[in-house]
């Protein structure tokens, strides 16, 4: 592909930093950034205010069909994400509009995409994900909760657990067990739900350091309409495999990471150390110089899943590569940053704090993209099986 943007993208580009550079000026002292704005009400409405802004605009339907109000193309998503990653705004909800919106105009019926896409487009639902359970995360197709359909209802009983945002979101989307005698693969129905819905209890638990990112959700004889349905009934995990590709290529990662090597870079060259700047020792310009190229190749990398993505032939290995990629990126630049900081990468509430505590925060929870979305080890599999055509283990 060819990756020179057009004068027009040009300019494209030059307004989502203008507005994102306006909306950072405005957010409240307490937004630490990424999924911070769930742990406070003053985060969480600034992270509102800013979906409502992009959502006034058209930036959060780019990409989509224009019959349901889409504009632009895919490149034009791209270019407001590396936007938005760069000043670490919210207002971008990725379970709605990164997760849910591509797989419900993939996926469902006309009425679902009727009744729910205008809510995402204009920033004012927020969603959540009901998916993972105690005893069933990288193999989902082993959840119990059960969805057993009574007239023109699902009645649904169960437990679920890691639920970012629940807390928070309006609406939640959830696969569950709706036949429990057809084989596993082909037991699931894929649901959305709101999350007021008498019967459904959500139980936080906080990080170590505090942050409340996490959930848990118990569902006891909850009433879901039939025509909630993403898909068939029974044939929820063809709805998970579309949905999961969707989730694992989230561009919001992968540009998040832009300012922090800069952020980095002028670190260095501002921070004297026996009597030298530290660009200037050998060790550590290698070491930035592998994080600048690495972020070089997972930029790349989301165009061209963005590219794949407008031409509709995104298979399950590209969006786990990505993953893949830029998940272990984080992890690396967090390990590397708190290193160069020294005893101040330790502190975050403290004028001794460097860039506002920003490495302290990452280097706790740099293992969270590791995990979540799937393992790395589980998207090593299926980059082996699916995109290279090796053997499964026996």
């Amino acid at each position: 592909m060819d990756f020179k943007l057009t004068p027009q993208q040009e300019e494209r580009r030059k307004e989502f930093y203008k507005v994102c550079g306006e909306l950072y000026a405005k957010k409240p002292e307490c937004f630490v950034g990424g999924e911070g704005k769930l742990n406070d009400d003053e985060s969480w409405e600034y992270h509102r205010y800013c979906a409502r802004e992009f959502g006034k605009r058209g930036w959060l339907t780019f990409g989509w069909p224009a019959e349901y109000g889409g504009q632009g193309d895919m490149m034009d998503k791209v270019l407001f994400s590396e936007a938005v990653g760069y000043y670490g705004l919210p207002g971008v909800d990725e379970f709605g509009v990164a997760m849910l919106a591509p797989t419900l105009l993939a996926a469902a019926s006309e009425e679902v995409k009727r009744e729910f896409l205008p809510g995402i487009a204009s920033g004012d639902v927020m969603w959540c994900e009901l998916w993972s359970e105690p005893n069933a995360g990288s193999d989902l197709a082993a959840l119990t909760t059960t969805a057993i359909k009574k007239g023109d209802e699902f009645i649904v009983n169960g437990q679920k657990t890691w639920n970012t945002a629940a807390h928070r979101a309006d609406w939640a989307f959830g696969v569950y067990r709706s036949d429990p005698q057809a084989p596993k693969h082909k037991n699931l129905t894929f649901m959305l739900c709101d999350m007021k819905t008498p019967g459904i209890t959500v139980k936080g638990f906080p990080y170590m350091n505090g942050l409340h990112i996490y959930n848990e959700v118990y569902l006891d004889d909850v009433h879901i309409p039939a025509n909630q349905i993403v898909g068939k009934e029974g044939e929820g995990w063809a709805v998970v495999n579309v949905l999961a590709g969707f989730e694992r290529s989230n561009m919001g990662l992968v540009y998040g990471l832009l300012s922090g090597v800069e952020q980095l870079v002028k670190y260095c060259n501002e921070t004297k150390r026996n009597g030298k700047p530290l660009s200037q020792d050998p060790i550590i310009r290698n070491r930035i110089a592998d994080l600048a190229i690495g972020l070089e190749a997972v930029r790349t990398l989301a165009m061209h899943i963005a590219d794949m993505q407008s031409r509709h032939e995104m298979g399950l290995m590209d969006a786990a590569a990505v993953k893949v990629f830029s998940s272990e990126l984080m992890e690396k630049m967090a390990q590397i940053s708190t290193d160069l900081l020294g005893v101040h990468g330790q502190v975050k509430h403290s004028r001794f704090a460097k860039m506002g505590g920003t490495w302290e925060e990452s280097y706790q929870s740099c293992f969270v993209p590791i995990i979540s979305m799937g393992t790395n080890e589980i998207q090593r599999n299926i980059i082996a099986w699916y995109g290279l055509g090796l053997p499964r283990m026996k």
